[in-house]
């Protein structure tokens, strides 16, 4: 697999926010685990994982069941051409000054799971970047919000890169 741009609300190449499992599976095969997440209020996400490339995807029962939100953990998936998993936090912070992603929140997980872990939210943008042990491991990316309710779903077209 070639390096891919994660493409904020969009997706990464010929995968696009509001595809079904079986349009993702199409384009990148079965995944290697499934797993099915119960929210508190009722709703339900399945998840698919794809370990060799470093992936994992979300398709939420409130969307019937489309794809909402992706988790890249390899390095071939690069975000505005300079922020990637697995580079230094120093790199990533030097990467941001570069950039014009607005406004962020940093968040430090205390969590018995999670040791000196933070949480970088660009919630303009809906993306939620990972450090774990000043190391960057996860860059999670999810479509567009008009408003609370309602997704603008990104446009498909069949010429999309695989």
């Amino acid at each position: 697999m070639t390096t891919k741009a994660i493409l904020p609300f969009i997706g990464f190449g010929s995968i696009k926010f509001g595809m079904e499992e079986h349009e993702v599976s199409s384009y990148i095969g079965d995944p290697d685990e499934t797993e099915v997440q119960n929210y508190g209020h009722g709703g339900q996400a399945n998840v698919l994982y794809y370990d060799e490339f470093g992936l994992s995807m979300s398709f939420d029962s409130e969307e019937d069941f489309r794809l909402v939100e992706i988790s890249f953990e390899n390095d071939r998936f690069v975000l505005h051409e300079s922020i990637k998993p697995g580079m230094s936090k120093e790199d990533f912070l030097s990467a941001l000054e570069n950039l014009d992603m607005g406004e962020y929140e940093v968040e430090e997980i205390e969590d018995d799971e999670f040791e000196n872990m933070v949480q970088y939210i660009f919630e303009k943008e809906n993306i939620n970047i990972w450090i774990e042990d000043d190391k960057l491991t996860t860059i999670q990316i999810g479509p567009e919000f008009v408003d609370d309710d309602t997704i603008r779903w990104p446009q498909r077209s069949n010429n999309d890169d695989e």
